[in-house]
């Protein structure tokens, strides 16, 4: 219907295309057209297409059908309230209803609804109009008034014919109970029978009444839905109330007359019971005597069974006669008389049926288990029978488990149970023939063991448990020389077999021979097989195997010698063929590679042998196989110490080779390209990128510059030459490095404003080199006021604050303006350094710090151009350090706080005594940071090292080894991650250290090789003490480091400060807004490790807002 709707609106535009226009038009178009194309027909669709408003009165026909359909289904959705009548199963659906008994009331509710239903179908209209279109309902409604209706009818059948069937039932109880009352009471017995009736007609009174009156209930229900009787049941409907009255009164008036009769069998019944308790005090007398619960011994447990029989047919008749006269003590109103004797041995009685059950069924058990054969034998069907009665027993009542007999019959199923395991023992695969014959010798019985015939009777009769030490010791033995057996045929069929996994050792695109793969599966096994071995050998039972355990203990340990012996020869093998294989270490290290060609000749040998036939035996037993081993060995540790000894002869030339791994120093040796430093620059020398190299000739290679990770340049006043040992060019290098920065430094403080303004001169220098002369000159600036102010001028330091503002709006003026990316870094690290110095003075001119001796100067970071030696120097408090021009490029510096004013303040001073530094506080707080800041304002490389459980001494010698001789500082964050027993050892390491800088020794001995000592050299450690598994520092560690506390830095003022570089304006409002978002996001938001919501995180959305900005 919907479709249809849908199409109606494009039928015009349709049809309209199978008219067509002009013929002329068309023959004329036909014509002019090639002879190999369809021709075309010209229809009024051409035309009526380009017509608005046809497609306009096409788009309202199908909105009006669309409109109208909704409104059709709309309608029909109400008829999902009648979906229930339209059920496939209305038969089952009735008889599930009547199946839960429903009352009469929730029946009524029940056809009501459907009555209901059927009354809102009939009374609704056959036809529906909907606009344009009328839907005709007559057959629709039809049916579902069908469908109620029979549902309806088939209520009300189901309703009366339980109704039928009750009614019929109470005629029927009625008949029985008026033919009753009219037998004659001749006998005692029919005296009973009627009075018996009588008393239930009297009991059932309201029951009968109920059952009528609801049966009652039902017709008129029935009545009240027009629903047709027969005339049988009404009458009989109707009759109910009157006979039941009858019968009721019958009964009284037949009780009434039978008073006589009454009393005389009343008096019979009297002598009858005398002479029933006279008879069971004898059967009790009898019972405890001679009865089945008698029995003393296990033997006559089967006499037992008899007498079960015997006293269980007389009590039964006791038992038949008592029951019969309590019944005519109850019709004469007789007072009920009891016999404690018979319950005593009724309930005696009951418990030894359950003994004398459960015997007999055991009993017949053992009977079909001895029938079993020896070889067919199942002991766990025999175990699992037995323990089956033995916990039967123990289900028991406890005054039955007490009794004399469960203790007899106990004793003996645990008896049959203990000969159980003798006999899974003597069915152990272990016994052989000689096992067999020590035990008839044992225990002097002959047994024949032909399989036909020996079933387990024979075992029964027995009573193994008798010679239980006996059987136990000759299988425990046979048991234990099989398990030798089968031990010593495992490992010997295994090693027959275990091959060793051979693959190819490829490196690169080159195939580089043979290898072992993974060996830890075949150790583990020798290793099991090995501790096997020797538990075998250590048995008593060894006996007849003991030469071969021994001769497999020998050819397992020295394949297990063989194999870690060759696992190290392929580790070292693999190491140094990746590095002799180079032509350039061969030629520097020509005698190490000749001597490695004979040990990888030897080496490939054996590969090659082993690929061809992998069997490990064979292979670890080849006589030569060990001694070529070992010859290998040998010669790759001398290799190997040859190859570390001119690595550390490099490292000692260019000290900071410490810094990188072997394998990227040998990447830089292998290589006689001077390219082949650039990718290693950044690890040697903080924040640069690269060298720019310039090919002045085919063979000569000039370093100009260095350039930093942000592109940033320092041209180089003399190119340095790359050529001989790149050790030697490198120390040139770095040697050019220094002379140039300090150069430019010289030059950008002599030129520091000269004809030009102070951002102007910013543009001609370097990032450090600008922060270097602006703290030269604030330094001399700030004594030149305390000077005026000695001379008098009071308002000098007011005036140089002044000064200082100035210079700040000048600097924020200039990062407003559209900059290079690296100028925009330069000046706001310039604005940080300003802002710091501003601060300074301002607290100067607040506290009125008017003389250079004042401590509150002498704290702070002082930076002088001393004209003798013509060096930058540093000066705090009593320490004083030279300037060590280490180029890092833009690498930006810290907002200075108080608490990093403290931390600068620490470091020095313990850097004066020759101590190292350990600031220690949560993370986030920027320990590691502030060391690094430092470095960088004293010109110095700082290397940071992550100190971890893992690290060992060797690893903090080669770092420490490295700063000594360059001269670097070195921060080790985490140092309490470091094991105790390693901290030890780089305590002494530290203190080598720090004894060469007390006596100032341009050398000493480190780990006993002698090396340079650069008098510039720090250690510093960071801890996080609150985290989990941190080590405590020993003492000798604590002695070398002064402690700084670094607590929570104050984040508004980096915030301002920061904001501020960036050329913010509103700086302190946003700042404030800033922290007080992140305290809010640290505090309310879910603390799932990867909210960061700490210094770093809030550092870097202020620099990307600078960037936005």
């Amino acid at each position: 219907m919907t479709t249809a709707g849908g199409q109606g609106g494009n039928d015009f535009e349709t049809s309209s295309a199978i008219i067509p226009t002009n013929p002329k038009h068309s023959a004329t178009t036909a014509s002019s057209s090639s002879t190999q194309e369809a021709e075309h027909i010209y229809t009024f669709y051409d035309d009526v297409k380009f017509i608005p408003d046809i497609h306009e009165i096409a788009a309202s026909a199908q909105n009006v059908v669309q409109n109208t359909i909704a409104n059709m289904k709309k309608f029909l959705l109400k008829f999902r309230d009648f979906k229930h009548l339209w059920r496939s199963d209305k038969l089952a659906a009735v008889e599930k209803f009547f199946a839960k008994h429903p009352s009469l009331g929730a029946f009524d509710e029940e056809v009501t609804k459907y009555q209901k239903n059927l009354d809102e179908l009939t009374a609704m209209n056959r036809l529906k109009d909907f606009d344009f279109m009328q839907l005709n309902l007559h057959s629709f409604l039809n049916d579902l008034t069908t469908h109620a209706r029979e549902t309806i009818n088939m209520f009300n059948r189901f309703l009366a014919d339980e109704a039928r069937a009750r009614l019929f039932e109470l005629r029927d109880k009625l008949d029985e109970y008026e033919k009753n009352l009219k037998l004659s009471t001749d006998t005692l017995e029919d005296l009973k029978f009627v009075l018996r009736t009588i008393a239930e007609i009297q009991s059932q009174s309201d029951l009968i009444e109920a059952k009528a009156n609801n049966v009652k209930d039902k017709y008129n229900l029935l009545e009240s839905y027009h629903y047709k009787v027969t005339d049988e049941e009404r009458a009989i409907l109707q009759s109910l109330k009157r006979r039941w009255d009858e019968i009721f009164l019958n009964s009284k008036h037949r009780d009434v007359n039978l008073k006589r009769v009454k009393s005389r069998f009343t008096e019979i019944t009297l002598i009858q019971l005398d002479r029933l308790r006279k008879s069971i005090i004898a059967f009790a007398e009898k019972f405890a005597k001679f009865g089945p619960g008698s029995i003393k011994t296990a033997d006559e447990l089967s006499q037992g069974l008899k007498l079960m029989k015997i006293y269980r047919d007389e009590l039964t008749k006791i038992e038949a006669e008592k029951q019969e006269l309590t019944n005519a003590e109850k019709l004469f109103n007789l007072p009920i008389s009891s016999y404690p004797e018979l319950y005593v041995v009724q309930k005696e009685m009951k418990n030894l049926e359950k003994l004398y059950q459960l015997y007999e069924s055991q009993i017949k058990a053992r009977q079909v288990w001895s029938e079993t054969l020896w070889r067919d034998l199942d002991v766990q069907l025999l175990v699992d029978g037995i323990e089956n009665f033995i916990k039967e027993l123990k289900k028991m009542p406890r005054e039955v488990k007490g009794m004399p007999l469960a203790k007899l019959i106990e004793t003996g199923m645990k008896e049959f149970r203990e000969s159980l395991p003798l006999m899974l023992d003597l069915k152990n695969e272990a016994l052989r023939e000689r096992h067999w014959r020590t035990l008839m010798k044992e225990t002097s019985i002959e047994f024949d063991m032909n399989p036909e015939s020996f079933t387990l009777e024979n075992l029964f009769q027995m009573n193994l448990q008798r010679f239980n030490d006996v059987i136990q010791n000759i299988v425990t033995s046979a048991t234990k020389e099989l398990q030798i057996e089968k031990g010593v045929r495992e490992v010997v069929d295994a090693w027959e077999k275990v091959k060793f996994n051979v693959v190819k050792y490829v490196k690169g695109n080159q195939d580089r021979g043979y290898v072992l793969g993974a060996c830890d599966e075949v150790l583990q096994q020798l290793d099991d097989h090995t501790m096997a071995l020797q538990g075998m050998a250590g048995s008593r039972y060894i006996g007849p195997f003991l030469k071969t355990v021994q001769e497999w203990e020998k050819s397992l340990s020295h394949i297990a010698e063989v194999i870690e012996l060759w696992i190290n020869v392929q580790r070292k093998w693999t190491y140094l063929e990746g590095i002799f294989v180079s032509g350039d270490i061969r030629s520097q290290l020509p005698e190490e590679a000749k001597k490695f060609d004979e040990k990888n000749k030897l080496f490939k040998s054996i590969m090659a042998d082993t690929y061809r036939d992998p069997l490990i035996k064979k292979q670890c037993h080849v006589p030569s196989r060990l001694p070529d081993l070992e010859s290998i060995f040998v010669g790759l540790e001398r290799c190997q110490k040859s190859l570390n000894d001119y690595l550390d002869s490099k490292r000692n030339a260019f000290p900071r080779f410490f810094f990188i791994s072997d394998d990227e120093l040998l990447s830089i040796l292998g290589s006689a390209e001077p390219s082949a430093i650039q990718e290693h620059m950044i690890k040697m020398f903080d924040n640069i990128a690269s060298l720019r190299l310039i090919k002045v000739s085919d063979t000569l290679t000039q370093a100009q510059a260095m350039i930093s990770a942000e592109k940033e340049e320092m041209q180089f006043k003399q190119n340095v030459v790359t050529e001989g040992r790149v050790e030697d060019w490198m120390t040139k290098v770095l040697e050019e490095m220094r002379r140039t920065n300090r150069l430019i430094t010289k030059e950008a403080v002599y030129y520091y404003r000269f004809r030009k303004t102070r951002t102007s001169w910013m543009y001609n220098y370097q990032g450090m080199v600008v922060l270097a002369a602006n703290q030269i000159w604030w330094s001399w600036e700030v004594e030149d006021t305390f000077n005026k102010v000695a001379k008098g001028q009071k308002m000098a330091m007011k005036n140089y604050a002044k000064q200082l503002n100035a210079q700040i709006e000048e600097v924020v003026a200039e990062i407003r303006n559209p900059l290079a990316s690296n100028d925009r870094k330069k000046f706001n690290t310039v604005l940080i350094i300003d802002v710091h110095a501003k601060d300074i003075i301002d607290a100067f001119v607040r506290d009125s710090i008017l003389d250079a001796r004042e401590f509150e100067w002498e704290s702070q970071l002082r930076f002088y151009w001393v004209n003798e030696p013509d060096e930058l120097m540093i000066r705090q408090c009593t320490g004083e350090f030279g300037y060590g021009y280490e180029y890092m490029g833009l690498n930006g510096r810290l907002v200075i706080t108080p608490l990093t004013d403290r931390i600068y303040l620490t470091i020095t001073q313990a850097l004066s005594m020759y101590l190292g530094c350990a600031p220690a506080g949560p993370a986030g707080t920027g320990k590691t940071e502030s060391v690094k800041d430092l470095a960088k304002a004293l010109g110095i490389l700082c290397v940071v090292t992550n100190c971890g459980e893992g690290m060992d001494s060797l690893a903090i010698g080669k770092n420490l080894n490295g700063l000594c001789q360059s001269g670097a500082w070195g921060c080790f964050d985490e140092f309490n991650r470091i094991d105790a027993s390693v901290l030890s050892v780089i305590s002494s390491q530290l203190k080598t250290i720090q004894q060469g800088l007390i006596t100032k020794a341009k050398r000493f001995v480190f780990e006993g090789v002698e090396i340079d000592l650069d008098s510039r050299v720090g250690a510093f450690i960071t801890m996080n003490p609150g985290y989990a598994g941190r080590t405590e520092l020993p003492e000798s560690i604590k002695a070398l480091f002064r402690p700084v506390v670094v607590i929570v830095p104050d984040l508004q003022q980096i915030c301002e400060i920061m904001l501020f570089s960036e050329g913010f304006s509103l700086a302190k409002m946003l700042a404030k807004k800033m922290v007080v978002l992140y305290k809010l996001s640290r505090e309310q938001l879910s603390k799932q490790y990867h909210y960061d919501f700490g210094l770093r995180a809030l550092k870097s959305v202020l620099v990307m807002a600078g960037e936005l900005k």
